[in-house]
């Protein structure tokens, strides 16, 4: 019988002389050199990540991982990343500036009690804006491609009419979802003196909750699947599904470590206010007490957010990425796109959406 060729190991042993299939003997095998041991394995290689072109490995990342992924990004790309955060941190600022001078000048001591509530709509736009921006710096870094802030912008700009109205269809789903229940609350509070109503804010807010974990990759699908506004908010919600209190268990833990970071910047500025006298939107401060302690708050705020903005925008992008590998495979189409060893580049095609990297890229 003949041998499957290929399975036959060089350097083992030939069959033994015998008596052949015609009766004759067999002619002796000549005596030859031992062939040469093969040689020996090296040092065992610990498991480790799985590799991939740029700083995030290509495989379904833990909450550490996604951390530091999230840090990583700002570090590798600061220039890209605090570029954007400071400008959105200067115009929220800016605006927040306006409103506490204008309790201080003309509020009632009630409606100052909720100073800084009032730029809470633009925060949410800005979240989503800023996500979106952020989202082919990622992108590219998952394919070991680096991105400079005039590369980045360069992506981002023929889709911001697009993420724009996204932020705002977006924000107004999660203000409507909190202010259909809430304002009846309040208005029977007010109108009954019944405190005990408030108990009732919780569980209200739940719902904003349960939307705001299902369209928060809304950004990251306009961006990369080049999705329509509806498609978006489709796309994400698809992708959430099943995952739910994964997305929200990483988002809430992580959303805390980033508030304890920014109550670290804001904190002294605090401080600064109540030292000299009055608060920001103090209406019984002088105006000299509030112009500084309005002014403190200020810097400490763009402080904050220019720190806190991209950190934020790169978790949403990496559990985007993060949640397409485990249930798309998209680490196999990464690795393709990339050239890695192993991944052989299917043939280019047309971008259908729904798909990233596109082909080609």
């Amino acid at each position: 019988m003949s041998e499957t060729p290929g399975w036959t190991s060089p350097g083992s042993p030939e069959p033994a002389p015998g008596p052949s299939e015609s009766g004759h003997q067999a002619p002796p095998v000549p005596q030859t050199t031992a062939a040469p041991a093969p040689p020996q394995p090296g040092p065992a290689v610990p498991p480790g990540p799985t590799p991939g072109p740029g700083i995030i490995p290509l495989r379904p990342l833990g909450f550490g991982e996604l951390m530091d992924g999230a840090f990583a990004l700002v570090r590798r790309y600061w220039k890209t990343a605090f570029g954007l955060s400071l400008a959105l941190a200067c115009v929220l600022e800016l605006v927040q500036a306006g409103v506490s001078w204008w309790l201080h000048t003309s509020g009632t001591r009630t409606e100052a009690m909720f100073d800084g509530y009032y730029t809470l709509p633009l925060e949410m736009l800005a979240g989503v804006i800023s996500t979106g921006l952020l989202t082919p710096v990622i992108g590219n870094s998952l394919l070991g491609r680096d991105t400079t802030p005039k590369q980045a912008w360069a992506q981002a700009r023929p889709h911001l009419g697009r993420l724009t109205g996204l932020a705002l269809l977006q924000t107004a789903i999660l203000l409507g979802s909190l202010a259909v229940p809430l304002v009846p609350i309040f208005a029977l509070t007010g109108a009954t003196m019944q405190p005990a109503l408030l108990l009732l804010v919780p569980p209200a807010v739940l719902p904003a909750v349960f939307l705001w974990v299902k369209v928060s990759f809304a950004a990251p699908a306009l961006i990369l699947e080049r999705q329509s506004v509806v498609g978006a908010l489709k796309r994400s919600w698809h992708l959430v599904r099943g995952s739910w209190w994964r997305m929200f268990g990483t988002m809430l833990v992580f959303g805390i470590a980033v508030g304890l970071l920014a109550a670290v910047l804001t904190v002294p500025g605090a401080i600064i206010t109540l030292l000299i006298g009055g608060g920001p939107a103090d209406i019984y401060a002088t105006d000299g007490e509030a112009a500084i302690g309005i002014g403190v708050m200020a810097v400490c705020g763009v402080l904050a957010k220019t720190l806190t903005i991209p950190l934020t925008g790169n978790m949403l992008g990496l559990l985007y990425v993060d949640q397409r590998i485990r249930r798309e495979a998209l680490d196999l189409e990464l690795a393709r796109a990339a050239g890695l060893p192993g991944h052989y580049p299917t043939p280019a095609t047309a971008p259908v959406p729904g798909q990233y990297p596109p082909p080609g890229a």
